[in-house]
């Protein structure tokens, strides 16, 4: 089981979402209290499980799961996890909590994206008992020892995001706010590569982009992204995902009215092929993130109608 480990007690597990390495990770954070971020989806449960025994946890040993948001690849798993950590508390976003506590309305929503495929992708959807269910206010903290972590509200790709701070590592656990930083391993490429993730149904560049100038001025130094590890220094993790929302702006503004999926998607699969070119990666096509283009490209189009019907 790949375990990576990061130094100052952090260690990162390789869910192997997607049936992939290099794709998903959950973040352990060792201290005086042990916590989790993400536990990825129900399908990525045994994986989980088997890397907290390569660094000597069981599921019991853990206190804290925290969830950066409930799209299913990063909380699908939290109630099968809740029921094996039996004195964890779990920590999210007010907005996300009730979806963790009672799934149903998050299962429909997912639904209408992945249609029969859910659950053969993603695992069977389990409620958390609500009295270990614990909202997050902007600006809480939680100390677990030595350390610190800081949650920070941060919209733009889904309005229930969380971002956690730790003041001891000098880092931000970005879900996938700051982008998805691409592993060689995972795209096949030569060279690792950063976009912004805009999946339906909250995405909002405005927002998202107050949202990355927030946790910029907090000066972290590393970024750990749950797509997939640490970007170092941060400011490039920054860079990255600030460019790409700009270049999906300017996508947004010359699209034609009654604009459609596949018209987005090609004008998207232009913009990243012309930005690997401007970083000077020399490469055929972008198919190897063809699935997160189809979830953008949905997100984006979201976006628009929701404009046009003065939603946002």
């Amino acid at each position: 089981m790949p375990i990576i480990d990061y130094g100052s007690d952090i260690y990162g597990i390789d869910l192997f979402e997607e049936g992939r390495p290099f794709r998903s990770t959950a973040y352990v954070i060792k201290d005086s209290e042990i916590a989790l971020i993400d536990t990825g989806s129900a399908k990525s449960h045994q994986v989980l499980l088997d890397g907290l025994a390569e660094l000597k946890l069981r599921a019991e040993d853990i206190d804290h799961l925290i969830m950066t948001h409930v799209h299913l690849d990063h909380a699908g798993g939290a109630g099968q996890m809740m029921q094996k950590s039996t004195r964890a508390l779990l920590h999210a976003h007010p907005l996300a909590a009730e979806h963790l506590i009672d799934p149903a309305r998050l299962e429909q929503g997912v639904r209408r994206v992945y249609g029969e495929q859910t659950t053969a992708l993603f695992g069977p959807l389990m409620p958390v008992d609500k009295n270990r269910v614990l909202s997050r206010d902007d600006g809480e903290v939680l100390r677990l020892g030595r350390r610190t972590l800081t949650f920070y509200h941060t919209p733009g790709h889904a309005k229930h995001h969380l971002c956690i701070g730790d003041d001891l590592g000098h880092a931000i656990f970005s879900g996938d706010m700051v982008g998805i930083r691409y592993h060689p391993g995972y795209t096949g490429w030569d060279f690792t590569y950063g976009f912004p993730t805009t999946s339906p149904g909250d995405f909002d560049p405005e927002v998202m982009l107050a949202s990355l100038d927030r946790l910029q001025t907090l000066h972290p130094r590393r970024i750990f992204h749950t797509h997939f590890g640490v970007t170092e220094p941060a400011d490039e993790a920054f860079d990255f995902c600030r460019r790409g929302v700009h270049y999906i702006q300017e996508l947004i503004g010359r699209l034609p009215a009654n604009v459609t999926y596949e018209l987005i998607y090609q004008a998207l699969s232009q913009i990243i092929a012309q930005d690997l070119q401007r970083l000077g990666h020399k490469v055929s096509n972008t198919d190897p993130l063809a699935v997160d283009m189809m979830l953008n490209s949905q997100g984006i189009l979201v976006y628009i109608q929701k404009k046009e019907a003065g939603k946002l």
